[in-house]
Formats: structure tokens, sequence, C-alpha cells
């Protein structure tokens, strides 16, 4: 990564993609690497922007 000021989501594409098997979450029994984190970030991202025609709130859930 360079000096320059990046956003969360282009520091974690950026983890993503130089160590995608590596951990990125751990919680109780489950375990999500960087490559399954952020191809599940795009799937949300997707569908985010498919309801942005129905002009109806969106919110997420994250139990």
């Amino acid at each position: 990564m360079s000096n320059s000021l990046i956003t969360p989501t282009e520091a974690l594409l950026e983890v993503a993609k130089q160590h995608p098997f590596l951990a990125a979450i751990k919680t109780g029994g489950d375990q999500w690497s960087y490559a399954a984190l952020w191809a599940r970030i795009r799937q949300i991202a997707d569908k985010i922007h498919d309801l942005d025609d129905t002009r109806n709130p969106i919110g997420l859930y994250t139990g």
C-alpha cells in the first residue's frame, strides 16, 4: 500500500488481493478468508445497487 490516504474498502481489497486465504474474521468456530469476505461484500453491494432504483430505505442487519 502507498502512503496516500485510502478508504477502508480500498484497504480491504488490497489485503484481499495480497493475502486472499489469510483469515480475515474468526468468531466461534467460523472463519472467513479475505477472499470470502470480499466476495460477500461484493454480493451485498450488488444487491444494494439493484435496490437503489426502488427508492426504498435500505438497511443491513449484521446480527
